[in-house]
């Protein structure tokens, strides 16, 4: 009977507002005390109640992106362009049938749809634009970055609120588990669109939600008043083990499993009290023999948007009564803002414990408002 395949992490690239670079990049940024977040500086927040975001330098990715691909490509596609390339760069892994691209976002590639739509506003019929067209479908990023890295496997797209980059690692490790792919380029991305940033900062959803409380990113604490929205991309290499290991490829950690699934319930509504045998967390944890005690660490999807920081919390704390130490979890928001490539920056992270000296595995947990939960155990390589 043949062994199930193990899926391992090679590879890390990332374009955020901290950082842009492979692996050694992102662990740095990680390490970071000062976070980005700054005063948003792409266009006019005057009037606004949220007037905070993590944007990427845009001289920064104007060098990672040449002159051509810049000319036809919109913003997120180079966004996704540029950490696809550091990361199979970091990987050093070639293009191939059996190199598969795992994409997750939040809102797509806004920016075109809104300019393909005033065009038509503008014009009529004659202002539809068959350069444009093509960034208003959502699976734009996935096809610009497959065709730059040769990626023939398969190509998915997800969108989802929160947990878009957890998503996209979890599907790519059953990608490969299943002998659809033998590698596969997975994570998110998101840029900050003005007109995105301007409803929802009017219609309270950022910090400062109800303007009691100052602006700003506070996962899981008491003066949590919403979300501060980032932009960015960030991709990592999974591959099988064996085939990496021929390879002599650099094995930073391996994804020990991975679930996904709805909660049956009404958003906020989890059992706070007692153990839920359909959580996704536990049928994990159950599935790999391990107990809630042998977790080194849990970064969490908490942004500090309270509904969704209690719920987590609640949540885990149901899940895991035997590791009050996880509780709460780790958030990356306050150092990179919330958008679809903070998943898969989580997912770095876990898979970066090891430098710090642990060897026991790491969750990372996902939650979403609409109830979509993920589990995903990281541990180094047995």
């Amino acid at each position: 009977m043949t062994s199930p395949r193990r899926v391992v992490i090679t590879g890390m690239g990332t374009v955020n507002a901290a950082t842009a670079g492979g692996t050694p990049a992102l662990a740095g940024a990680l390490e970071g005390k000062q976070s980005p977040i700054r005063p948003v500086r792409a266009f006019d927040v005057s009037g606004l109640p949220s007037r905070l975001a993590a944007e990427v330098d845009e001289t920064v990715l104007a060098g990672l992106v040449d002159r051509d691909a810049a000319r036809r490509l919109s913003r997120i596609c180079r966004l996704t362009l540029a950490a696809c390339r550091l990361a199979v760069g970091d990987a050093r892994i070639d293009g191939g049938p059996a190199l598969g691209l795992v994409v997750g976002t939040e809102h797509g590639d806004f920016r075109s749809s809104e300019e393909f739509a005033a065009g038509f506003l503008r014009r009529g019929v004659a202002g539809l634009s068959p350069m444009i067209f093509p960034g208003t479908v959502m699976n734009s990023m996935g096809a610009v970055a497959a065709i730059e890295i040769g990626a023939k496997g398969p190509t998915v797209t997800l969108n989802q609120a929160t947990v878009a980059g957890d998503l996209a690692i979890a599907r790519a490790a059953v990608l490969i588990r299943s002998g659809q792919a033998d590698a596969v380029v997975a994570g998110g991305v998101d840029e900050i669109c003005p007109p995105v940033y301007r409803r929802l900062a009017e219609m309270g959803v950022l910090s400062p939600m109800g303007g009691a409380l100052p602006e700003g990113c506070r996962p899981f604490a008491a003066d949590h008043n919403g979300p501060v929205l980032g932009e960015g991309a960030t991709f990592l290499v999974l591959e099988d083990l064996d085939i990496a290991t021929a390879r002599g490829a650099t094995i930073h950690a391996e994804v020990a499993g991975a679930v996904w699934g709805n909660l049956p319930v009404a958003p906020h509504t989890a059992p706070r009290s007692r153990r839920d045998r359909r959580s996704p967390v536990l049928r994990l944890l159950a599935r790999l023999g391990l107990p809630p005690e042998g977790l080194a660490a849990c970064y969490g999807a908490g942004n500090g948007d309270p509904a969704l920081d209690d719920w987590e919390m609640a949540l885990l704390a149901a899940d895991l009564p035997a590791a009050p130490g996880l509780s709460p979890p780790r958030s990356l928001a306050r150092l990179f803002g919330q958008h679809g490539g903070l998943g898969a920056l989580r997912v770095a992270a876990a898979a970066l414990e090891g430098r710090r000296g642990s060897a026991a595995p790491t969750l990372v947990h996902g939650l979403a408002r609409g109830g979509c939960r993920t589990a995903i155990v990281v541990s180094r390589p047995a």
